[in-house]
């Protein structure tokens, strides 16, 4: 999803995280093997959190990151995702970020997997490198087209659409699968009827889950989840919010992927001008609401987008969980 293209650890009586003293009174944690989407949404007993990240492109970056993973770890998604990069270019990352969340932090990851660029054996090999470094999950999307071109083209001996890529997942049998779903449809898509059918063919394929592309207005989630409904798909249906930084960052983030900004949203942002903290309280402010009403209609989790950013998380979900809505 990157934002979707095309979607301490868990101590929550999961028991999959034990934690033991050593001789040097050192903390130690013990990873025990993922678990799968599919299982994890089906004995959930409270609403599934997971941020998504991206991974980075520079050494300095990933210098950044690794200072502000334990404080989104801390606190307690119950996984994390990893994008891939245009290209696949960071696909050699997304896997390290990836590997090291589960095995250093304790924490599920799903590793993004896209169709750009990759012949199927290509993805094979990757899928390889993706299982022996311990990772069950897959958010599997088709990938946004290459820069400079206008549509997406597979390349020879690899797959047009995400529901080629998810049925060859299903196949293989190693993975927990999730995939994409767009409230206001895919920007490539004539119609919201016909987007809803591609998610179908997505879902019938041998997805486990889906995972909403980012949205400002609960309404156009519901809609989407209703129609969703009618069509047979039963999976879990997650949305996915961005928190707001500035309003060029959701005018920028909200055009590529077609999302409308409400009136109100954009009112506020700008009555905050160029006030940096004000903008970050405004953008917390709306996702903290969105974040209620969706719980409170019993959403089976909420995805963050979480820009490899801690400050807004750090005080959504603290007032989310003071709420005890989580």
């Amino acid at each position: 999803m990157g934002v979707v293209s095309g979607t301490g650890g868990d101590l929550r009586g999961t028991g999959r995280v034990e934690r033991t003293w050593v001789v040097a009174l050192e903390l130690t944690i013990v990873y025990t093997p993922a678990m799968k989407l599919a299982e994890r949404f089906a004995g959930a007993d409270r609403p599934i959190v997971s941020f998504e990240l991206f991974p980075p492109k520079n050494d300095k970056a990933m210098d950044r990151l690794h200072g502000v993973l334990p404080r989104l770890v801390a606190l307690e998604p119950s996984l994390m995702t990893v994008t891939y990069g245009a290209m696949g270019t960071t696909r050699v990352r997304t896997v390290e970020i990836a590997s090291l969340i589960q095995k250093e932090h304790g924490l599920d990851c799903a590793c993004h997997l896209t169709c750009v660029g990759a012949t199927r054996d290509q993805i094979e090999a990757q899928l390889e490198h993706i299982a022996r470094r311990g990772i069950e999950n897959i958010v599997a999307l088709r990938g946004d087209p290459p820069r400079g071109q206008e549509t997406f083209v597979a390349v020879e001996g690899g797959f047009s659409h995400a529901n080629e890529l998810v049925e060859f997942l299903r196949a293989d049998g190693r993975f927990g699968i999730a995939v994409a779903g767009y409230p206001e449809k895919h920007v490539e898509a004539p119609d919201m009827a016909t987007d809803l059918a591609n998610l179908k063919r997505k879902v019938d394929a041998g997805a486990d889950v889906v995972i909403s592309q980012l949205f400002y207005d609960n309404a156009d989630f519901f809609r989407f989840v209703d129609g969703a409904r009618q069509l047979g798909i039963e999976q879990p249906i997650v949305p996915g919010l961005l928190p707001v930084q500035s309003l060029s960052q959701v005018e920028r983030l909200a055009g590529m992927c077609g999302a409308r900004i409400p009136d109100e949203l954009s009112a506020r942002l700008e009555a905050c001008g160029e006030d940096v903290d004000a903008l970050c309280d405004a953008g917390s402010d709306w996702c903290l609401d969105q974040s209620r009403a969706l719980l409170d209609a019993g959403v089976p989790g909420v995805h963050y987008y979480v820009l490899n950013r801690a400050k807004q998380m750090e005080r959504i979900i603290g007032e989310l969980r003071r709420a005890c809505v989580l």
